[in-house]
């Protein structure tokens, strides 16, 4: 790897643990720079603002995400179990601070980034329509109700598994892995108890 290469990789690792620590508005490019122990004016050589080195770091985070549920709904038939391992997905790459971040970038995005953020949005969206393909797959099949829209499901599971980023503490007793099993189970069995 290049030096330069290692250098980006050092800039977004360290603005990856500040935006995390400290928040993404409340973190500065000086601060960036100094944990990476150079200079402000070198870091606009990497990245001219805090907008573009977030998208670096959520990027690929997406990106894996998709990867890997697309390659669940590909490869796994059954369907609760597809639906269990997209939840689990989800959530083992889970960063709480990404979300916020996302709800960032969503917000604030300018004009000369914007071209960027559209397409993380568009990735966003990706993501939400295999989800829903799923359901509805589910739903054409009898395994799941029909009595919900799948696009109001996939909303109400994401919404689920994005809901960690106000509770959630990695130290707090439930690993993801639990989480992710009780999730599974609130959502593919309900939470009336079947007489």
């Amino acid at each position: 790897m290049t030096k330069k290469f290692k250098r980006r990789d050092l800039i977004l690792s360290q603005a990856s643990r500040l935006f995390t620590e400290k928040g993404f508005s409340a973190v500065t490019l000086e601060e960036i720079a100094e944990a990476v122990g150079i200079k402000r004016e070198s870091l606009y050589y990497y990245y001219p603002g805090k907008y573009d080195l977030l998208y670096d770091i959520i990027e690929p985070q997406i990106a894996n995400v998709m990867d890997k549920f697309s390659d669940i709904v590909g490869t796994q038939t059954d369907l609760e179990t597809a639906i269990r391992q997209g939840i689990e997905n989800h959530l083992q790459h889970f960063n709480p601070s990404y979300l916020h971040m996302a709800m960032a970038i969503r917000k604030n995005s300018k004009d000369d980034i914007e071209q960027k953020f559209i397409h993380l949005r568009d990735m966003f969206k990706s993501y939400e329509n295999i989800w829903i393909n799923l359901i509805d797959k589910g739903s054409e099949q009898g395994v799941i109700s029909r009595n919900i829209s799948p696009k109001m499901m996939t909303y109400s599971i994401l919404g689920l598994c994005n809901s960690l980023s106000g509770w959630y503490q990695p130290d707090g007793g439930l690993s993801l892995n639990d989480i992710g099993k009780h999730y599974g189970d609130i959502i593919l069995d309900g939470i009336v108890k079947q007489k």
